[in-house]
């Protein structure tokens, strides 16, 4: 639990002191804007990744491939934004911040094993079903956003720091290949994470006097780390099989929001989130049941998120 939010508690705590005082340096004496809003909806989510047979990514360029497919799940979030204007300039210097938490119900694992170079020579191939556990994601950003278009538009540069976890469980195992059986008692577990700065827009439309269109757009660096549990493999050490290393990560961060006031001080927003990160040349670190462990490269791993969600936004 530490080690999962401690960089976002430490962006917090610097970015608050750092708006505080670009805003006392810039004269500042109003608060612009102070929004915080909850929302809930769906989410699918994709991730792979493939290892080759030792660390010059050859003896078998891919040797396994795994893929995660179709996994649902019921995300829950809260945003909040803080913008200080001046008397002195003609922007304002603000602070957005963002964090859900998800429900895994469904999805699908495919396990493929190869002898031969470019994914021939299949020797097994296995499924399971992917249920339980959660996902985690939260951002913090600073920058500065104007006014354009007699304030009907507002356009934002900002720089933050972000952090994602998937928590998968492994169970209901079948086997494919070499031939056709149930594998009982399978009960594992592999958890990734992406984490590392970004640099985004923000923009937000004001057409109509009840109605506005946010849309934001971020690119990050990417740190990737992963460990898993393969609980039926006996010659693997437990709970660390194996963990997954990669630092040369880059991704996406798009989204969209249309937002209508019903109320003074009270917005409906229809959103719309995705994702896609990736990483390449890691590392993967085997431990064996004896306490020795062995290295080979992890080729690439891969994620992609969809999600639709509805919220309401206060206004203070």
């Amino acid at each position: 639990m530490k080690t999962k939010f401690a960089p976002l508690l430490y962006c917090i705590i610097f970015m608050a002191g750092l708006i505080t005082t670009v805003s006392q340096k810039a004269g500042a004496d109003t608060i612009d804007t102070l929004e915080f809003g909850l929302n809930a909806g769906f989410r699918v989510d994709q991730i792979d990744w493939n290892i080759a047979g030792n660390l010059a990514g050859q003896d078998i360029d891919v040797l396994s491939d795994m893929d995660f497919k179709d996994l649902n799940i019921w995300q829950v979030g809260a945003r909040g934004k803080l913008a200080v204007g001046s008397n002195h300039v003609d922007y304002r210097t603000y602070i957005r911040g963002a964090l859900d938490f998800g429900w895994l119900t469904d999805g699908a694992g495919r396990d493929s094993d190869f002898h031969g170079n470019n994914r021939t020579n299949e020797v097994s191939r296995s499924f399971s079903d992917i249920k339980g556990n959660n996902v985690f994601d939260g951002s913090i950003g600073l920058g500065f956003e104007k006014d354009y278009w007699q304030g009907r538009c507002t356009l934002g540069w900002l720089g933050g720091y972000s952090y994602s976890e998937q928590d998968l469980h492994l169970t209901n195992g079948r086997q494919l290949l070499p031939t056709g059986a149930t594998i009982p008692n399978l009960d594992s577990t592999y958890t990734s994470k992406w984490h590392g700065p970004f640099v985004g827009l923000d923009l937000e439309l004001r057409p109509w006097r009840h109605f506005s269109l946010l849309g934001s757009a971020e690119y990050h660096w990417v740190d990737y780390e992963a460990k898993a549990d393969w609980n039926l493999r006996e010659g693997l050490a437990h709970p660390v099989s194996f963990k997954h290393e990669a630092n040369n990560g880059d991704g996406v961060v798009l989204a969209l929001r249309g937002r209508y006031q019903f109320n003074s001080g009270w917005d409906l927003d229809l959103i719309f989130d995705y994702r896609d990160f990736s990483v390449k040349d890691g590392t993967d670190r085997t431990t064996l049941a004896d306490g020795t462990s062995t290295s080979g490269r992890l080729n690439e791993a891969n994620w992609t998120s969809y999600t639709t969600s509805v919220g309401l936004t206060h206004r203070f």
